[in-house]
């Protein structure tokens, strides 16, 4: 093969190859070479090659021309974009922005649900009529009675509380069963009771000659609700 440049033949020796368009053939001595750097280019291929003065611009050129090509198809892309962009805006100018809440529509509400007023509680006493049970009176004493079978009822209980304190017929006994909502009774190996009777009644309610053998009673400590845990990590306070 003959140098490019000078057309003379070239050797093995003194040759270099332009790894551009052209691919042709040269002499070191013509395009200026020398044996160092031909010994970088042979050692790092990848890194360092050699092109000739005629295939250097074109190369830039060519490269400029690739980069200029997808300049365009991304700007050609941005624009697309941009103009769906702005059509679903002027569409929707209505929607609410990044962390802005939408106005509640107060006519979406159900018939009924919205201005319920607040009930109130009546105060003519009225003996045709039965009391409220949850009604309870706030100055009596409570008592913790436990170890029951799961068939006694709040009747029983009662009925052996008025026994068992002689309590008379005008003195109110509220008896509630502390069982958890949704808890099967009859699943259960024993229950607990509330009971509210006046105070008068309270000295009596401590002393255990007053109270059948093996049954267990104390008084009756409200402790305050504490919150229970969901499994999702957040507390939420127990409505049982």
């Amino acid at each position: 093969m003959g140098c490019k440049q000078c057309n003379k033949k070239v050797s093995d020796s003194d040759r270099i190859v332009c790894r551009g368009f052209c691919e042709s053939t040269f002499h070191m001595i013509c395009v200026k070479v020398d044996v160092p750097a031909l010994d970088v280019m042979g050692t790092h291929p990848n890194n360092f090659f050699w092109m000739c003065d005629e295939c250097s611009p074109k190369a830039l050129v060519e490269s400029m021309k690739t980069v200029q090509s997808d300049i365009a198809k991304l700007a050609s892309t941005v624009a697309a974009l941009n103009e769906k962009v702005e059509a679903r805006s002027t569409s929707s100018s209505d929607w609410p922005t990044l962390g802005q809440k939408r106005q509640r529509d107060s006519s979406a509400d159900p018939p009924g649900k919205a201005n319920i007023p607040v009930a109130s509680r009546g105060k003519k006493a009225m003996t045709s009529v039965p009391i409220i049970a949850d009604a309870e009176p706030d100055d009596l004493w409570y008592i913790w009675l436990s170890s029951f079978p799961p068939t006694v009822t709040e009747d029983d209980i009662c009925t052996m509380v008025k026994e068992c304190l002689s309590v008379d017929e005008d003195d109110p006994v509220v008896v509630k069963m502390l069982v958890k909502k949704g808890v099967d009774v009859a699943e259960l190996s024993s229950i607990t009771f509330k009971v509210g009777v006046s105070r008068d009644y309270r000295d009596s309610s401590l002393d255990a000659d007053n109270w059948p053998a093996g049954l267990a009673f104390r008084e009756f400590i409200d402790f305050p609700r504490r919150p229970s845990v969901t499994t999702s990590g957040f507390a939420k306070r127990r409505t049982d």
